[in-house]
């Protein structure tokens, strides 16, 4: 069966990346539709400073730019879909304009996986509201594309493990990817006098082998860890579930999460 990745595109600098990603993911599912998603945000007065309104001359400008950035964004896609010609996937730009975190929850909803560039200490609010409606608002596994070239992955995958329904719900979206991986890696937590965890069972019910190593809770922030870890082992994906303290919209993250979203300099399969 065919499965759906929609890939949300916003800055040029990343573009490249997050299309790279997002045709790996669709190689490793098998056969794909890629949706490649481009928002063009709507002026609003809201991003004026509080004794300013949005004039009709702004607002025009405003438009202008979201026209230019996207076009920008597309000439990057066509150049891309040229050479992307791999049996079994098909590929769509999809051009909106609209709120960006409600545009990103309706089709992200529609998808199998999403693929979105890991925000960086720049990006903008709408950047941000993008990332959380795709972790939190779609039910639906998140692959964050870090910044700079992405290598091929899916061969060697680390899996961050908790004993718990997010990270279950991480590693169930995650089996669908694992039929080229060479070597699938469990890192758990225990602290001190703790007895050994396990190995999960889901993995063994999947027939999927795995090596089990335990870190040492406690010390540094566990997420840098976890990332140190994956790297000596050679690791090209990471497999997390995402965590936030707060159900509001404010999302207040968990501490692996936000170190995640911060730090990862590898593609990082999430999901809520």
């Amino acid at each position: 069966m065919s499965g759906v990745v929609l890939a949300v595109v916003e800055h040029q600098a990343v573009v490249r990346q997050t299309l790279a990603a997002a045709q790996n993911l669709a190689g490793l599912m098998g056969s794909a539709r890629i949706n490649v998603l481009a928002i063009r945000v709507p002026p609003d007065p809201a991003n004026m400073p509080t004794e300013e309104i949005l004039t009709r001359h702004q607002a025009t400008d405003f438009q202008a730019h979201e026209q230019a950035r996207v076009a920008a964004l597309h000439a990057v896609f066509e150049v891309w879909a040229a050479t992307t010609r791999a049996p079994g996937i098909t590929i769509e730009w999809i051009e909106i304009e609209g709120l960006a975190d409600s545009l990103v929850a309706e089709w992200g909803k529609r998808s199998d996986f999403l693929v979105l560039h890991r925000p960086g200490a720049h990006d903008n609010a709408a950047d941000r509201l993008k990332l959380q409606a795709a972790l939190f608002d779609t039910d639906r596994p998140v692959l964050l594309v870090p910044p700079g070239p992405v290598a091929t992955f899916g061969e060697r995958v680390a899996i961050a493990w908790r004993d718990d329904k997010r990270t279950v719900r991480a590693v169930l979206a995650a089996l669908r990817l694992l039929s080229k991986a060479q070597q699938v890696h469990v890192l758990t937590g225990a602290r001190e006098g703790a007895p050994a965890p396990d190995l999960p069972e889901i993995l063994a019910e999947h027939g999927i082998a795995a090596t089990l190593h335990i870190l040492p809770v406690g010390g540094r922030v566990f997420g840098e860890k976890l990332l140190a870890k994956a790297h000596a082992l050679g690791a090209d994906m990471l497999v997390t579930g995402a965590y936030t303290h707060n159900p509001w919209r404010e999302v207040i993250l968990g501490g692996v999460t936000r170190h995640m979203l911060a730090h990862a300099d590898l593609p990082v399969l999430m999901r809520h």
